[in-house]
């Protein structure tokens, strides 16, 4: 078998004399793993993804690696090992010597890369080693490969080159690339492997990386090593994934036997001439591909075949009826015909471009960008019914297809103001929402008089607008003259009110005591807002200059005063409520009066208590008088009556006496 014939495994000849290990007999290299078939032969290199396992080895190392040997005899592999003692090794070597050393931990993954050149020197070891630890996390995968650049191979780690080294030749020759797990230098047999993964084993063909179309398993023994005792480990497929494979103990032991077989497949694609369908082929053979010349087709329509569009490496593009393509990977083949269709444009307004076009290639259409209809009215072009929305557009004719012209109303909206100007003006879409706003809403003529904005001519009286674009619109902002009117309020006996919270004037609340009102318009004070409540007025007035307007107000001077029989003033209690909801809670005092002056109305409900006595008070305005019977009142009365009493007993007795 071609390219089966493996070198040792570089580390375990350096081991026997570096590291003080008891190795005197050690004579074994086990090698288990897979190799390529003829078909990775005379490549640039090779690659596979092999899982870190963290192990222990009691006698050798464990070793696991890709490589080959190239045409002039040299050999390259890289993959990561495991030494059975924790020691320094040489980090670097070469045919004129080593450079630096590395400390490599017992049980360790440890990336490395080993060649040996084309004229000898295989006793030795000749690469470089990683740090401790540098194969990565157990269970991981990490991918491992090497090829040429000229004469040079570089070796990698996960893309990231190991090395590089001159080995005279640029190629494998008829060598296929071998994927290995081993135990080195070993005098045993006995020790347990646990299983490794290897997965996508590849090679390189003109700097293109390939899988390896076919996989054997090798049980074998590394070069010079004894083979009195048997290879214990095996090889197997692992879970029937093409391309996988597990080394170790426990596995089969089968020699040379099919690990994957990797086929393609061919696919062909085409509407007409019952071209379609799947075809498998074997790796790197190759396949035929035939289409007839013309397809009749029904309704006018005929095909004629144009030619292959391949996707995949290797595939066919071009005009030919009949092909060869070389199955180095799936292929799909698709079967280009030309097809004649109408191309068609529906449209209100004129448009250009309809008409007969070849399958898959550009109509163009064209529509004019604005139809002016007059009247402040036009149509504008919308966009075509496929999306395209520029006014000339070019569409791929893959059917026969008629395409619609949209169009958009618009109405002119326009509007002018003798003042300050007018935002948002122009064209607006048919029922499309219009918004105009006023910058300026009055013009000062002196302090008293000034320019208001009092409407649009349209009828629409706020300042910003808002309405449906149904038709073409024009209006203009008007301004009318306002004067400036002052409010001076006066309750029922022509007081001045002050205070006041603010007026309502034509249903607007005015907060402050002047406002400007337009000339002759009818304006009616509804109510002020006073103490809490609302004082109606229905005061009705017309500017036709700066005026004073005085209001008359419903609000009242309210006096409360308690006496007694003998109008002496009486400092009672005095409890009373306003129609706005307040409270007031007092003492009449010495005076026996109290006034409140501006109650809304006049109204006061309570009551006025004096020793124990309470009487109701309900006034309407004006002043209401009470009258208490006090203790003094009590006690002259009652003197009195006690003088009545003794005035007529005397009366009787003189009188008594003068009968007698």
């Amino acid at each position: 078998m071609r390219g089966s014939d493996f070198r040792m495994f570089f580390l375990f000849a350096f081991l026997t004399f570096t590291v003080a290990a008891n190795l005197a007999g050690a004579s074994f290299w086990f090698q288990t793993g897979a190799f390529g078939s003829n078909k990775a032969e005379f490549n640039s290199g090779a690659s596979v993804a092999i899982q870190t396992v963290w192990q222990n080895v009691s006698d050798g190392s464990w070793g696991f690696w890709i490589g080959e040997n190239l045409n002039n005899g040299a050999f390259i592999q890289a993959g990561y090992q495991i030494v059975n003692a924790t020691g320094k090794y040489p980090a670097l070597c070469s045919l004129s010597g080593c450079n630096g050393s590395v400390l490599l931990t017992a049980g360790t993954p440890t990336w490395f890369w080993e060649y040996f050149p084309a004229n000898g020197g295989n006793d030795s070891f000749y690469g470089g080693i990683g740090s401790d630890d540098s194969a990565g996390v157990n269970g991981t995968f990490n991918n491992y490969s090497f090829r040429s650049n000229g004469n040079v191979w570089t070796a990698y780690f996960n893309d990231q080159p190991m090395g590089s080294i001159d080995l005279g030749t640029s190629q494998s020759g008829i060598n296929a690339p071998t994927a290995i797990a081993e135990l080195a230098d070993t005098s045993v047999n006995t020790q347990q492997m646990q299983k490794v993964m290897f997965k996508d084993m590849q090679f390189y063909s003109n700097q293109n990386l390939e899988a390896v179309p076919q996989g054997y398993s090798l049980i074998s023994y590394g070069k010079g090593s004894s083979t009195w005792l048997k290879n214990p480990y095996g090889v197997g497929e692992f879970g029937n994934h093409v391309d996988y494979f597990e080394v170790g103990s426990g596995l089969p032991q089968q020699n040379k036997s099919v690990l994957w077989n990797i086929g393609y497949s061919l696919r062909i694609a085409s509407p007409y001439g019952n071209l379609s369908g799947v075809s498998s082929y074997i790796a790197y053979s190759t396949a035929a591909l035939h289409a007839p010349l013309t397809v009749n087709l029904s309704n006018g329509t005929r095909a004629y075949f144009a030619g292959w569009i391949g996707k995949g490496q290797s595939s066919y593009t071009g005009r030919n009826i009949d092909a060869i393509v070389d199955m180095n990977g799936n292929i799909t083949e698709t079967a280009v015909w030309n097809t004649q269709y109408y191309v068609g444009v529906n449209s209100i307004y004129n448009t250009s471009g309809s008409g007969w076009y070849n399958a898959n290639s550009t109509a163009t259409l064209h529509a004019p960008q604005i139809v002016d209809l007059g009247n402040g009215t036009r149509a504008i072009f919308a966009g075509w019914s496929d999306g395209a929305m520029a006014n000339s557009t070019a569409i791929r004719a893959s059917s026969p297809m008629t395409i619609n012209a949209l169009w958009t109303t618009q109405y002119l909206i326009s509007a002018t103001t003798p003042y300050g100007s007018v935002q948002g003006a122009g064209w607006y879409n048919q029922n499309s929402t219009v918004t105009l706003q006023l910058n300026q809403t009055v013009v000062t003529v002196n302090p008293e008089t000034r320019l208001g904005f009092y409407g649009w001519s349209n009828g629409y009286t706020n300042r910003t607008v808002s309405f449906v674009a149904t038709s073409p619109q024009s209006m203009s902002a008007v301004f009318r003259a306002q004067y400036l009117v002052t409010f001076e309020p006066e309750n029922i006996l022509g007081n001045d009110i002050a205070n006041v919270d603010y007026y309502d004037v034509n249903g607007v609340d005015i907060h402050n005591s002047s406002a400007y009102l337009f000339e002759n318009e009818n304006y009616t004070v509804d109510y002020i807002y006073y103490k809490g409540m609302r004082v109606p007025l229905n005061y009705q007035f017309v500017p036709r200059v700066p005026e004073t307007v005085k209001l008359e107000a419903p609000l009242y001077n309210v006096q409360i005063s308690a006496v007694s029989a003998f109008s002496t003033p009486v400092n009672a209690s005095i409890n009373m409520t306003f129609d706005n909801g307040t409270r007031f809670n007092s003492y009449l005092g010495e005076s026996g009066t109290v006034n409140f002056t501006n109650v809304p109305y006049g109204h006061v409900y309570g009551y006025v208590e004096y020793l124990g006595i309470k009487k109701s008070v309900i006034l309407s305005g004006g002043s209401i008088k009470i009258l208490f019977i006090t203790p003094s009142l009590i006690a002259v009365t009652i003197i009195a009556i006690a003088a009545a009493v003794l005035s007529g007993r005397f009366v009787n007795d003189r009188y008594s006496g003068e009968s007698k």
